[in-house]
């Protein structure tokens, strides 16, 4: 029941001005502005060829009830008003519509004739303007106090809608020098706003960013043309005025139920819908735009405000349905589109002559408006800017995440290529391990069958052949057995369990050393073993299998009746063995991969070997905390290798 009260009692306050008589206005000084609303008669001159005379005289005036809303009509429209003066002043009649074709305002005084007090509008050359104003505006000075009437002619291509108000002189210079003031600080802020968007599509060439950018300089050049203020700056009449602010009207049109489609994220919903309503509306406007380049101003803003009205009602139920089933752009469509959507609707709906031109559209259609607008543009602009920086963060996140996977798989690659590498080699090594195990297995294990079956065939063999076979069988079992003992400390070298670590003791080096020249024909090894240096801690299972290695390999190259030379000597708090033999000169080559594993350089090819020894000593001084390394090459001087050890670990 409150609902349809304040309803009645609205639409009671927009009528009551119809059950109103006019009457004559009384000019009173202490007032400084009047409002005519309800003061004026109006007549309609079709074809507008009267003069005031036969217009004052004419048939058909009838009472105008609120301010004047004659649409679009091509008609002229005479006002006329009585006023009550009651003492001589300066007066200003103003026309709050500054877009308004022709104005003729006549004066007389009670039964005296008619007399032109101006002639303003778009059609008038603005320095023939009796007041310089963005709108027409009159100044009216009574001689004497009595009785005066006003006849205003009116004719408009644009909707023939205005206000009129007489100011005192005074309250309107004060009046146009506040509202200079609120017209700088109001486009001054859209300015603003409009170099940022500019910054910001330049430096991101954003498409969204782009649209608005474009929407809000239409709609800022609507505002400013509609308003007189480019007119008044420049001069520009009413020719180009009218096609200028038509075209921007029909495009903010299509650009912003673009834009509504856009923030509403409908593309997501009904992409085909999106697809064929965006082009049909630019049709649409181009169509609106061509008539008005044309000349048929009103047949092409008609169409273009009566199509805002469906669109924006229908935009607006529709956001509110998608609000309330959880889609989350609507309710900032709501917030931003709302207040805008409704001051246009009611200025639409106004210039269509659906609504009547009073205090309540006047004040929604202009100062409303006005705020709505700012506050539509600005909500937008930063729901563009925040909308592409909350995008630009995720695509870092995005980008770093990315980048972060790529490191990943580039070091899962890596590893992958590294563990091929790894599997090829090991391959490789079996190959060759059992392509040496074979050989290095088969010759010994040939010699000791054969010299067998020749002992088993000939028992009654002379005493120095059997010595012979049982020498050649005993040697080839040596052979096997060091073969299988560096196998065996190949792969002690290989496990990195704690119980292959070294199992450090006191060791007899000397003794060691004896034991090991036993396994050669004598004065094959010649040793040299100096002072202090026959005790030293360390593994003497492993140093015995370095050895043995250093004085084989050294063994195998060195001629006939030719000797190994073994050098042992005290350097500090280390041992120094160098074993030294005659032998060819070694490639660099092979030098560079002397003590890798399997590696047999040219001098071994034909001579026997599993290429474990030189590859064993340097794991072996490794794990006892020395190291071996190659002094002379061969040649003119000896191969010589020099094994470091420490005396004492720690």
């Amino acid at each position: 029941m409150r609902y349809y009260r304040a309803t009645l009692l609205l639409l009671a306050w927009l009528l009551c001005p119809l059950l109103t008589q006019a009457q004559a206005l009384l000019l009173n000084p202490d007032v400084p502005m009047l409002e005519t609303a309800g003061q004026w008669q109006r007549l309609d001159d079709a074809a507008g060829l009267l003069d005031a005379g036969q217009a004052d005289v004419a048939p058909g005036w009838q009472p105008l009830p609120g301010h004047l809303n004659a649409s679009f009509t091509q008609a002229a429209v005479w006002l006329r008003m009585p006023l009550q003066v009651e003492q001589p002043g300066s007066w200003m009649l103003l026309l709050g519509n500054a877009l308004l074709d022709e104005v003729e305002v006549h004066v007389r005084r009670s039964g005296g004739p008619w007399q032109l007090l101006g002639r303003s509008g778009e059609e008038v050359p603005r320095h023939a303007w009796p007041v310089d104003y963005r709108s027409p505006a009159f100044q009216f000075e009574p001689p004497a106090a009595g009785s005066y009437e006003l006849l205003v002619r009116l004719r408009a291509r644009n909707a023939l809608v205005t206000r009129i108000d007489l100011w005192q002189r005074l309250a309107f210079d004060n009046h146009t020098r506040r509202e200079a003031l609120s017209f700088g600080l109001y486009f001054g802020l859209y300015l603003l706003l409009i170099g940022v968007q500019l910054v910001f599509w330049l430096g991101t060439r954003a498409p969204l960013s782009g649209l608005f950018l474009a929407y809000l300089s239409v709609c800022v050049l609507n505002e400013v043309v509609s308003l007189g203020l480019v007119q008044q700056l420049t001069g520009l009449p009413g020719f180009w005025s009218d096609r200028l602010l038509g075209c921007g009207i029909a495009a903010a049109l299509a650009i912003s139920m673009q834009l509504a489609c856009r923030q509403l994220d409908l593309a997501s919903l009904y992409p085909r819908l999106v697809r064929q309503i965006v082009p049909l509306l630019w049709l649409f406007s181009l169509c609106c735009m061509l008539l008005v380049v044309s000349g048929h101003y009103a047949a092409g803003m008609v169409p273009v405000q009566a199509m805002t009205l469906p669109l924006t009602l229908g935009f607006l139920a529709f956001a509110l349905w998608l609000w309330r089933r959880g889609h989350a752009p609507a309710r900032f469509f709501m917030l931003a589109f709302g207040i805008f959507y409704a001051g246009v609707l009611i200025s639409f709906l106004r210039n269509l002559g659906w609504l009547p031109m009073n205090a309540l559209t006047a004040l929604v259609s202009t100062h409303a408006s006005a705020l709505g607008t700012m506050a539509h543009m600005l909500l937008l602009s930063g729901w563009i800017i925040g909308g592409y920086e909350h995008r630009r963060r995720v695509r870092e996140r995005e980008q770093v995440l990315l980048e972060a996977e790529l490191v990943q798989r580039q070091l899962r690659e890596s590893e992958l290529s590294e563990a091929l590498v790894l599997e090829r080699r090991v391959r490789q090594e079996q190959r060759d391990f059992v392509a040496m195990v074979s050989h290095e297995l088969r010759t010994p294990l040939a010699i000791i069958l054969t010299s067998a079956q020749q002992l088993a065939r000939n028992l009654a063999a002379p005493p120095d052949k059997t010595l012979a076979r049982s020498r050649n069988i005993r040697e080839a079992a040596q052979r096997l057995l060091a073969l299988v003992d560096d196998c065996l400390a190949d792969d002690r070298m290989a496990d990195p369990q704690p119980h292959a670590e070294p199992r450090l003791q006191p060791c007899d080096l000397h003794a060691l050393v004896d034991g090991l020249c036993l396994d050669f024909a004598p004065g094959r090894v010649v040793c040299h073993l100096g002072g202090g240096t026959q005790q030293l801690i360390t593994d003497a299972g492993l140093l015995r299998i370095a050895l043995r290695n250093l004085l084989a390999n050294a063994d195998r190259h060195t001629p006939e009746g030719e000797s190994v030379r073994l050098d042992v000597t005290r350097q500090g708090e280390g041992l120094e063995i160098q074993v030294s033999n005659p032998s060819e000169p070694i490639a660099q080559a092979d030098q560079d991969q002397l003590f890798e594993r399997y590696y047999r350089g040219r001098n071994a090819q034909h001579r026997p070997g599993a290429g474990l020894g030189l590859y064993l000593v340097r794991r072996i001084a490794e794990r006892l905390g020395g190291s071996v390394a190659l002094l002379t090459a061969g040649g003119e001087q000896p191969v010589c290798l020099r094994l470091v050890l420490p005396v004492a670990r720690a």
